[in-house]
């Protein structure tokens, strides 16, 4: 629901469902310079929110999935 509702605002999302951890995931796509990684848990998925990594900010943030939608399309869009 969350990869789809992304993809449906014109978001840039890859999907990856590989059997390799989510710490090793994070890893790789931090060294390629990924200015955006969303975590989608079961949880997360339930509560419509994801755990977002930023690039050059340490930690995570979760947030809610229409407040990403938002934040998204103001990129896009600068008033």
């Amino acid at each position: 629901m969350i990869f789809r509702r992304l993809k449906q605002i014109g978001a840039r999302v890859e999907l990856n469902v590989s059997d390799r951890t989510i710490a090793k995931k994070i890893r790789e796509l931090s060294a390629h310079k990924i200015p955006l990684i969303a975590v989608v848990g079961e949880k997360e998925a339930i509560n419509q929110s994801l755990n977002l990594r930023r690039l050059g900010i340490l930690g995570q943030q979760e947030i809610q999935l229409a407040e990403l939608e938002a934040e998204l399309v103001n990129l896009r869009n600068p008033i």
